[in-house]
């Protein structure tokens, strides 16, 4: 072992020096986030919706009867009970519930270090004494990976996000607890499989997508643990398989309907449930890009962020990854467990079923976590045994794919540091979409950067090829602020053809259609046209 970073290998051999490392590697990468403003859904959760801020609602949060009831992720009370322990600790200042989320990530970081410990024996390796600098590298680095990946920026940041927090806790908390099992552990076993379910039933309660939870402990026991006493694994797979079917038959059948929030129901993108199949290999290939190079994240993707990647090239794509998932499982088991982290999370979100948002960033946080621990199989590969040359240039190439992603994660958190900055990127990234341009408009009128957002104001319009209403009152807000009274009283007569329920600003902020400021401001100009109506002229044609 001449020539090795002893020293390196030493400081950070023992589980409790990684342990910090990576707390804090996370800590400080993600430090900006601390200081960021609310955007997106945060505003309207958070500032807009008095639902969070009400302790009466806490039971019913608590004992999931939200299932029944007509508000914001009725469908997801632990990410409910999670915002509201915030919303008690720290109202509505940013600074706390961005803190919680950095805290949560960082301890789901540690899950994936633990999970991976145990995956590859590295109470054996790792923290021996005498272990080399690769082994210490293999057992930190896919964890750190996902820790400062630039994909898991959106879940974090945004805390409205945060059920994937959720999910990737609740789901790696009982994969780890599955790890531990032992045949003779006798009632404490009995203790841990029914926290498998507790972990399962608080996975699907903080979003679908925890609905992988039980099908991953399935392909664990499948691959590692079937030659075992099946009575654990039929508590701890059957009851949490059990936990999630009954909690979604509640979900769908309790379910409001028509809400008053939700007032328009998800659509298959494309129009129809064929064409989001033939979008679908387009959106998976956008994802393993996204993976390998995140250069064109977006908080909206749509049919422009595709738009590089063909049907028949997606399709190409992910029938390599497919090929590449076989050939790596036949050689390494541990591979499956990494294949399922990172599909099974992805059922809910494929678009077999309409969902409001086709793609997003937030989809990827716990299949990151697959792909960290796809890359420790890489790194512990067996055909590697006794290659250090070989193992040697692999480290050192993620090594600094790690760096690079830190850096890259560091300023993606920019972006989503406040509302100008977020829709500026996004209408960048993607300027065919209405919602891009209309989030810009909305977000540089409050800034008071009123000629930007006009012009802004003016391509939702086009966007939208003049539907929406709140496009047509935002341009009337704009022209408003620039002393505009005619026109600005042109474009309020369009808001209220295109949509007559904008003449009720308050009822739009009580069915969190509105934020509060919009709509005081929104109320001036009604008020101002009750008062004085004035004939309606053509408004001039959009600037270019």
């Amino acid at each position: 072992m001449s020539g090795e970073p002893r020293g390196v290998a030493d400081a950070i051999r023992g589980p409790a020096r990684q342990a910090a490392l990576l707390v804090a590697a996370t800590l400080v990468v993600f430090l900006p986030a601390l200081s960021a403003d609310f955007v997106y859904d945060a505003r309207m959760q958070i500032l807009t919706d008095p639902f969070l801020h009400d302790m009466r609602n806490w039971w019913p949060v608590l004992t999931f009867q939200t299932l029944r009831m007509d508000v914001l992720d009725f469908n997801r009370p632990v990410n409910l009970a999670s915002l509201m322990l915030d919303a008690t600790l720290w109202g509505r200042e940013p600074f706390g519930y961005h803190l919680t989320s950095v805290l949560l990530h960082a301890a789901n970081v540690l899950l994936v270090w633990s999970v991976w410990r145990s995956l590859r024996g590295a109470d054996r390796v790792a923290g021996a004494a005498g272990a080399s600098w690769l082994d210490v590298g293999t057992t930190i680095l896919p964890p750190l990976l996902f820790a400062v990946h630039p994909v898991v920026t959106e879940a974090v940041c945004e805390p409205s996000f945060r059920e994937d927090l959720l999910v990737a806790f609740f789901t790696l908390a009982a994969l780890r607890l599955a790890l531990r099992h032992r045949p003779a552990g006798g009632s404490r076993d009995v203790v841990r499989a029914l926290a498998c379910v507790a972990c399962c039933l608080l996975a699907i309660g903080s979003k679908e997508s925890g609905v992988a939870a039980p099908g991953i402990l399935a392909v664990y026991w499948w691959c590692f643990r079937r030659g075992e006493p099946r009575r654990f694994w039929a508590v701890a797979i059957g009851g949490g398989a059990a936990a999630v079917a009954v909690f979604l038959a509640l979900r769908f059948r309790l379910e409001v309907i028509p809400s008053k929030i939700f007032e328009d129901r998800p659509q298959y993108p494309g129009g129809g449930f064929l064409a989001a199949m033939t979008l679908e290999p387009r959106i998976l290939a956008l994802y393993a890009q996204l993976v390998v190079a995140p250069v064109n994240q977006s908080a909206d993707y749509g049919s422009y962020s595709i738009r590089h990647l063909p049907l028949p090239a997606a399709l190409a794509l992910v029938g390599l990854l497919v090929a590449l998932a076989v050939v790596g499982i036949r050689r390494d088991r541990r591979l499956a467990i990494a294949v399922a982290v990172v599909l099974l999370p992805l059922v809910p979100v494929a678009n077999l079923v309409p969902i409001y948002r086709a793609a997003a960033d937030r989809y990827l946080y716990l299949p990151i976590a697959g792909v960290g621990l796809a890359v420790g199989c890489l790194l512990d590969a067996p055909w590697l045994a006794g290659r250090g040359a070989v193992r040697t240039k692999l480290m050192f190439g993620c090594g600094v794919a790690v760096a690079a992603l830190a850096i890259a994660c560091t300023a993606r958190q920019r972006v989503w540091a406040g509302s100008v900055p977020l829709w500026q990127d996004t209408f960048a990234k993607n300027p065919a979409a209405y919602t891009a341009a209309a989030g810009l408009a909305g977000a540089l009128w409050e800034a008071g950067q009123l000629v930007e957002a006009e012009r802004a104001a003016r391509i939702a319009i086009e966007r939208c090829a003049g539907r929406e209403g709140d496009a047509w009152a935002t341009l009337a807000l704009v022209l408003d602020a620039q002393g505009r009274t005619a026109e600005a009283d042109e474009a309020l007569e369009k808001a209220l053809a295109a949509e007559p329920r904008l003449a009720r600003p308050a009822d739009r902020v009580a069915v969190m259609a509105m934020e509060r400021a919009f709509a005081a401001a929104l109320e001036r100009l009604l008020e101002r046209r009750h008062r004085s109506p004035a004939r309606v002229l053509s408004l001039p044609a959009p600037a270019p």
